[in-house]
Parts: C-alpha cells; structure tokens; sequence
C-alpha cells in the first residue's frame, strides 16, 4: 500500500491578491488611520504656515512651500501601521493558520500582502496629498496670499510624500512578517520614528538622515539645511531598508511552525 503525504492546495496568485484585497478593504482600523492621516496633514500644514515666523514674500520660497507641503507626511507613522496591521494582525486575530496553510507557497501571500499595502499607502498619500493642498490654500488665504500652484517645488513635494508613503506602508508589512506580533510591532515603530530617528538626528544628521523616517523626509524635499539626503538617494535608502526588511521577514515566516 502507498502511503503519500497530505499537501496544502495550490492557490493561483491571482487569488492569493484577491484575497488579501478583500481583507484590506474589510479591516476597517486602516481606514480610520487614513482618516486620521489626513487629518494629521490637514492641521500640521495649516499651523507650519499660520505660526511661521515668515511674513509676505518669504513665505512664497520654494523652501518655504516645501516646509508646507511636508504636512502630507505627518501621518506618516499611521501609514507604518496599516502595513503592520495587514501583516501581523494575521497571528493576533488566529488567521495565520488559515492563511498559510492554504497557500502552498507562503511567499505569494507576502508578495500579495506587499502589493496591497503599497496601494493602500499610495490612496493615504494622495488623500494626504489633496488635505495639506487645501489646507494650504486655506492658511496662505488667512495670510493675504494665493498659493502658487504653477510652482514645481509644490508639485515635487507631494509626489515625493505620497511615494514616501506607499513605501512606509510596505515598511509596515516588513516589521510585522519580522516581528509578527502586532503589539510590539506598532510600539517599535512608534518609539523608532517618533524617539530614535529624532534624538539620533539631533546628535548626529549624519547618521540620522540615513534612517527610514528621515529618507521619506528627503523623499518629500522637507528643506533639512544640508543634513537631509537628496531625494533621489532618500528613495534609493528607503526602499533599500523595505526590501531588507521584507527579505528577512519572508525568511522568518517561511520557517515560521505554523500548523493546523
């Protein structure tokens, strides 16, 4: 008698991306965060021009619409959190099992995972996007102004953000297939772009403007007096770190005991 051994079914990419498209869409926490990311944008921008110690003309720079145009990353630790909460939030809510052991190759479900989430950081960004232009029409009105749209330092900014925040999102996925505990994952993120980026940056632009958090600042041409990286190489930095990042947490969830 032969004996052969059970195998998992064998599920079509495509599937594996429409599933992980149905769960990003029903998980209703990564839209109050984009709520909340848009919000973050809205206000940061008005208060970066309204409080500005600039007056008039100095406030039409291309430095200054650049330092306005930077409010569209203010959430952007909200958008790590979503790609956390798409990755992790499959061991803290028991769905890991399912949805590992019914794809035969678990690579396809982070590859899938990868995709969505730069979506869903893509519509934050653009969300963002739309919330700092308005918001910044709004302030420069408050100030006797007209924002000058014509300008490409207001254009570049915000392609720049919301690519930033399409990658921050992936960002997200990566530290939770790392980490795979949603808790501290969203802790680590927190503390490292909100504490350690800043206070190592303080000490040291030199080797902050090399983190995550910095390189999606130059990405958006946040003015950093010669401490920034440009924006091409603060692109070429984050995703370096995304890629690392996903490379290592595939290789930890591909040995990962996940059993029925």
């Amino acid at each position: 008698m032969s004996h052969t051994q059970p195998t998992r079914p064998h599920r079509s990419t495509t599937r594996v991306l429409l599933t992980e498209m149905h769960k990003a869409r029903a998980n209703s926490t990564i839209w109050w965060l984009m709520l909340g990311t848009v919000a973050f944008a809205g206000l940061s921008t008005y208060l970066m021009v309204a409080l500005s110690d600039k007056e008039g003309a100095a406030l039409l720079t291309d430095d200054s619409l650049r330092v306005a145009m930077h409010g569209a990353l203010a959430g952007s630790t909200l958008v790590v959190v979503s790609g956390i909460i798409g990755m992790a939030g499959e061991w803290r809510f028991g769905q890991a099992n399912q949805t590992f052991l019914s794809t035969a190759r678990r690579w396809q479900v982070i590859g899938a995972k990868v995709v969505v989430y730069a979506g869903v950081g893509l519509l934050y960004g653009l969300a963002s996007a739309a919330a700092t232009l308005l918001s910044a029409w709004g302030a420069y009105r408050s100030q006797e102004l007209s924002l000058p749209l014509d300008r490409p330092a207001v254009w570049l900014a915000l392609l720049g953000a919301t690519g930033a925040a399409a990658l921050l999102a992936v960002f997200g996925v990566a530290l939770g297939a790392v980490l795979r505990n949603q808790v501290v994952a969203i802790v680590v993120a927190m503390a490292w772009l909100l504490l350690v980026e800043s206070v190592v940056t303080a000490a040291s632009s030199a080797v902050g403007r090399w983190f995550p958090g910095m390189a999606s600042s130059a990405m958006a041409q946040f003015p950093g007096n010669g401490g920034l990286l440009s924006p091409a190489l603060g692109t070429l930095v984050l995703s370096g770190i995304v890629i690392a990042g996903l490379a290592a947490g595939a290789t930890l969830v591909q040995r990962a005991d996940i059993s029925a």
